[in-house]
């Protein structure tokens, strides 16, 4: 599949743009503010149907008009189709239609259709931030159908578990009234989470597995010994031999009372490291920025060697990087079978016959080189 055409109007701020493309490779450059990202955000809101950033629902849609609209057209086996989404408010709350070929479609058939995968400069920080960071940038390398619904599911589970133990902290439901639904819910809970720890390993390894002409690229020698460590709780960490149930719910029992004393969810994925290991140290600490950087990079690779026709969107990746690896980055990338919409502040000194560029300025989209 390969995305030929990208219109749109009232997106952010977008009054309006009509783009084609003809290569794998398209990047964006301008200074910041310009509107690079939001147009990244546009194609993805389009094939995704939810915005890579997790605020500010509101300004999808231009001040001053009541649609947003993004339409998409593809050169598939098939021939080509098309892909529109129509962003709108029905009170305070933003809704949003899409029809594929005409026809009226929802997200899940957009996961399906469309794979779809966004990085942005926080997942390139996610090493030396915190531990969500890093636990979100993996869950994106989640695939789709049965990887994503494990996520969904285990998203909605937390959410009813959360406004259970809210419920009895405020005294609407005493201890003993939830205790049968609690019981059954922390049954659920636990299936989920070993699901979804058992995708999270199956991902990581397969990351690591191809590594060694990719740290050739991005480091220079000697080659440092990349790997990983999942810690459950407390320091226990994930092996080939771990028994990942016992462990969840033995660190659930040990949590079940203080969570109903203090109304959160204590136990479960949602609050397990991930640490990224560089010669067997934690990198957060043992490396600097650019190597931090190179280690991302790698795994970014390893994805994308794995994920061929995928639309990849990456957003500010590249900032604080020598040419030199800027250029090993491109040209990796070249090599793979994935459309790729990259931004960047500064000019993009590599140039070849696989790649398009554009400037951006004022919301306004131009074609050069």
């Amino acid at each position: 599949m390969f995305l030929k055409k990208a219109e749109g109007l009232f997106f952010r701020n977008y009054k309006d743009f009509s783009l084609e493309f003809t290569s794998l490779i398209n990047i964006f450059t301008g200074a910041n503010g310009q509107g690079k990202s939001s147009f990244l955000e546009a194609l993805y809101c389009c094939l995704r149907g939810r915005s890579f950033y997790p605020f500010v629902k509101s300004q999808i849609i231009q001040n001053g008009e009541k649609k947003a609209k993004v339409f998409l057209t593809f050169e598939e086996n098939m021939g080509i189709s098309t892909l529109s989404a129509d962003f709108f408010f029905t009170g305070d709350v933003l809704k949003k239609d899409f029809l594929y070929c005409g026809k009226k479609t929802n997200r899940s058939f957009l996961l399906k259709k469309f794979p779809t995968f966004v990085f942005t400069e926080d997942s390139i920080k996610c090493i030396r931030q915190g531990s969500d960071q890093r636990r979100a940038f993996v869950d994106e390398m989640l695939g789709f159908g049965y990887q994503r619904r494990i996520k969904g599911n285990f998203d909605r589970i937390l959410q009813e578990k959360k406004r259970l133990l809210k419920d009895i902290k405020q005294d609407i439901l005493s201890v003993k009234e939830a205790d049968d639904v609690l019981t059954a819910l922390n049954h659920n809970f636990l299936q989920i989470s070993l699901k979804l720890v058992q995708e999270r390993l199956k991902i990581l390894r397969n990351l690591f597995k191809p590594l060694t002409d990719l740290k050739r690229r991005f480091f220079r020698a000697p080659l440092p010994d990349l790997g990983f460590s999942y810690v459950l709780s407390e320091d226990q960490k994930v092996s080939e031999e771990t028994d990942i149930l016992l462990l969840l719910r033995k660190d659930l029992e040990k949590k079940k009372d203080l969570e109903i004393q203090l109304g959160t969810v204590l136990s479960g994925p949602q609050k397990h490291e991930i640490y990224f290991l560089f010669n067997g140290e934690n990198s957060r600490v043992f490396c600097s920025k650019g190597e931090q950087r190179a280690f991302i990079l790698s795994l970014l690779g390893s994805y994308v060697h794995q994920v061929p026709g995928a639309f990849l969107f990456l957003d500010d990746v590249l900032m604080e990087l020598d040419e030199e690896i800027q250029s090993k980055f491109l040209q990796f990338l070249e090599q793979k079978q994935c459309q790729v919409f990259l931004t960047n502040c500064s000019l993009i000194p590599l140039r070849t016959k696989k790649m398009s560029f554009f400037s951006v300025e004022n919301a306004t989209i131009k074609r050069y080189g």
